[in-house]
């Protein structure tokens, strides 16, 4: 029992001290041993095996206070990599990136038709582009992660349901035995979350929700600085909460789900019942809105007002510091947050603090691919 114990304190120690370098990059042993408290051995004996493994060097001597001049060590931010895939019905995004998360490429490709078969050769080719086309090998690369929109067990490396991809119980052991690299996947939200609890807006809350906004809406769920799934790993579907008796049929088998008005496939349906006139994408909505069509200003009206009930029961049913909104419509609702904080404003009750928070992503909308790209990550730092 005793060595376990010593083995578990060795590595948080070695993570720790990993995170203290990403996050400083350039520091020496002394600085390393006061900030996380631990002794001058323990500090030697890591950076001496960091070094041995070619993550950190030695970069210059440092001014002496005192004695012998310190040994400066730099972080090799760029001596791993990982990467990171967004899946969704109509587009995938790749990454590869760096062990201080910083993205090193990018690729991405559209799906007139969903195939998970066909995605999985693309990722294939694309994973093996990505690493030659970079001068990495296989070698270098600490792992896959996988955002899916949907209920996954991180475990089995299995996709248990994504109705929005029409696709049920895919393993992606396969995946990781073709590309002999680890694969690690979680629901989208989920992972979203992850990214702003290491990167982003929820990087100095305990507690905090994540609303990723695309053609559904998801949610996750940050508890005590981590991220919360729940029992059975259904945590967070407050997309498929009931917000209206209106007989929308749902994805889930229901109606009046909060995700039918909040969705970017919402905010679309909303104008087309109130002009008839169909549009395709949100890019071509907010372009009619900036014309200053009245019909599309009412429809953005009743879209926030659908969206931010919402948030409001997710303010009231979980008390978060901070409810951050992700996804690609970030991009678009900027402009509008003056007329979201008059919203809370209006509609404020006694239930909620004032000190609960509304925001809009910073990582958007790079959020899950951002957070797929650091799952590889969480061993070695600790996260």
């Amino acid at each position: 029992m005793e060595s376990l114990d010593q083995s578990i304190i060795k590595s948080l120690n070695r993570s720790r001290i990993l995170r203290a370098f990403r996050e400083n990059e350039i520091i020496q042993k002394k600085e390393l041993a006061d900030a996380l408290r631990l002794s001058i051995t323990t500090v030697t004996t890591n950076t001496n095996q960091l070094l041995d493994e070619g993550l950190i060097e030695e970069t210059g001597i440092a001014e002496s206070t005192g004695g012998r001049k310190p040994v400066v060590f730099q972080f090799l931010k760029n001596a791993k990599v990982t990467l990171g895939v967004d899946i969704s019905p109509h587009q995938v995004k790749m990454i590869l990136s760096n062990l201080s998360s910083e993205v090193i490429d990018v690729v991405s490709w559209r799906n007139d038709v969903f195939d998970m078969d066909k995605t999985i050769e693309k990722i294939e080719v694309e994973t093996k582009r990505l690493l030659q086309s970079n001068h990495y090998s296989l070698e270098d690369c600490l792992g896959m992660g996988l955002s899916l929109p949907g209920l996954v067990d991180a475990d089995s490396n299995r996709l248990i349901h994504a109705p929005n991809l029409a696709v049920k119980d895919y393993d992606f052991s396969k995946l990781q035995a073709r590309l002999g690299m680890k694969i690690f996947i979680e629901n989208e939200a989920n992972v979203a979350a992850f990214a702003e609890l290491i990167l982003g807006a929820a990087e100095n809350n305990n507690n905090a929700v994540y609303v990723s906004i695309t053609e559904g809406v998801g949610c996750g769920i940050i508890s005590d600085h981590k991220v919360a799934k729940g029992t059975y790993n259904k945590a967070g579907e407050f997309g498929h909460m009931r917000i209206s008796d209106r007989p929308l049929a749902c994805s889930c088998g229901r109606s009046g789900c909060w995700e039918l008005f909040s969705s970017e496939r919402a905010l679309l349906r909303i104008y087309e019942e109130k002009s008839g006139v169909k549009v395709d994408a949100i890019e071509a909505f907010f372009e009619k809105y900036h014309e200053g069509s009245s019909v599309a200003m009412d429809t953005l009206k009743t879209y926030l007002d659908y969206l931010l009930v919402g948030v409001e029961n997710i303010m009231l049913g979980l008390d978060p510091e901070v409810v951050i909104i992700g996804g690609d419509i970030v991009r678009y609702l900027r402009e509008f947050e003056p007329m979201i904080e008059a919203y809370l404003e209006q509609n404020h009750t006694n239930l909620l603090s004032r000190d609960n928070k509304l925001v809009l992503s910073s990582l958007a909308p790079q959020s899950a691919l951002l957070g797929a790209a650091l799952l590889p990550l969480v061993e070695m730092f600790g996260y």
